[in-house]
């Protein structure tokens, strides 16, 4: 049986999806309020990810409360281990690293391995989150909008799969670009005149301030093409989701000739929603965090503690919130620019069903039933 494609409906008439022909600049704020609203969607990814985090945590605690125990008076424990995780050399005395030189380099070992593989859980994870808001999103759904969007991610989980893959080639080929032997032969050889020999300290150069520039830029142009590389990674998923198709690269290189025709259109309600969230989660979120840091290291107790776990769990949600948006956003705009055609017709048209309940699309062979 073919795998249903829906569209809701309300008293027997197609709900709108905010499909403008030109998505103007407010689609971002559209996008983020319609994510929002989609509070089931947001709180189950933000709790599996909250859940994962769990683990390297208790790790931690479990080792430095062995290691600590009632050797250090409370406070003074609870400041030098919570400077020790940015700086284990400035937190923890010379002392205390040379009396638990093997237990921390046990945890050390430990957190590596551990992280590692819940950071590749959380990676496929995003992969399968991008399918079931893909999902909701163009279906629209009323109710269990939960089960919508596990089956949104189970059904493009392999085909995102794919995508990422090609998202991991694209970094890697901008990181030797901007990092590698092209940057260094036409950049500091050719235009700079900088020897070989000199290619890695950069002392030919007149002045320190030129280095710290070089710097820069080079760091820059990385960050750019990092950003459109995950642009067009979501352009891609949204495309693969609007026409349910299965080539990853048939649909990436679709893309990226949409985003070189529609620079404007494609990028902006994304760079917007990406503005937003760096001003409130590195530049507020990052204020406050710092604030209560402060406060906690000249007088350390647990509120201080229960408030900047809380302050990172407003940015891990706001993420979260945040995700939804860059697919409503893409939706939209893909919507807008991505033409049916008779070979690649709208699936998520021409459906019949009761509000929030199964749709079925009508097609020429019957009907498809709604699984």
């Amino acid at each position: 049986m073919d795998m249903p494609q829906f569209k809701e409906t309300r008293a027997g008439e197609n709900v709108e999806h905010d499909n403008l022909k030109t998505p103007d600049w407010l689609l971002f704020a559209r996008a983020w309020k319609t994510a929002l609203r989609r509070y089931k969607l947001w709180g189950a990814t933000w709790l599996f990810v909250l859940l994962l985090s769990f683990v390297p945590a208790l790790v931690t605690g479990a080792a430095f409360d062995d290691m600590v125990g009632d050797r250090y008076p409370t406070s003074d424990a609870a400041r030098d281990l919570h400077s020790s995780m940015a700086a284990p050399s400035v937190g923890l005395s010379a002392v205390f690293r040379q009396d638990f030189a093997g237990p921390l380099a046990q945890l050390e070992t430990t957190q590596a391995a551990l992280v590692a593989g819940l950071g590749l859980i959380a990676l496929l994870f995003g992969a399968f989150a991008a399918g079931g808001w893909l999902q909701v999103i163009f279906e629209q759904p009323h109710r269990q909008t939960l089960r919508r969007f596990g089956f949104g991610g189970a059904r493009y989980f392999g085909r995102f799969l794919r995508i990422m893959v090609m998202v991991a080639l694209a970094i890697a080929f901008h990181r030797w670009l901007f990092f590698g032997d092209p940057w260094k032969h036409v950049v500091l050889g050719g235009i700079l005149e900088v020897p070989e020999y000199d290619w890695g300290s950069l002392e030919t150069l007149e002045s320190e301030r030129q280095v710290v520039h070089l710097a820069w830029i080079q760091n820059g142009l990385f960050a750019i093409s990092f950003v459109k590389v995950m642009a067009w990674a979501i352009y891609t998923r949204t495309r693969m989701a609007l026409r349910d198709s299965r080539s990853a690269i048939g649909a990436g290189f679709a893309s990226g000739f949409m985003m070189l025709r529609h620079p404007i259109q494609t990028l902006r309600p994304l760079a917007l929603l990406l503005i937003v969230e760096l001003l409130v989660v590195a530049v507020f979120l990052g204020w406050w965090q710092g604030t209560v840091e402060d406060r906690f290291l000249a007088d350390a107790n647990g509120w201080h503690v229960a408030a900047m776990f809380g302050i990172g769990q407003i940015a891990a949600i706001w993420r979260q919130i945040t995700r939804g948006a860059y697919y409503h956003a893409a939706g939209r705009v893909s919507q807008s620019l991505v033409r049916p055609t008779e070979r690649h017709p709208n699936p998520w048209e021409e459906t019949i069903g009761g509000p929030g309940g199964p749709q079925y699309p009508v097609v020429d062979d019957g009907y498809h039933v709604a699984v």
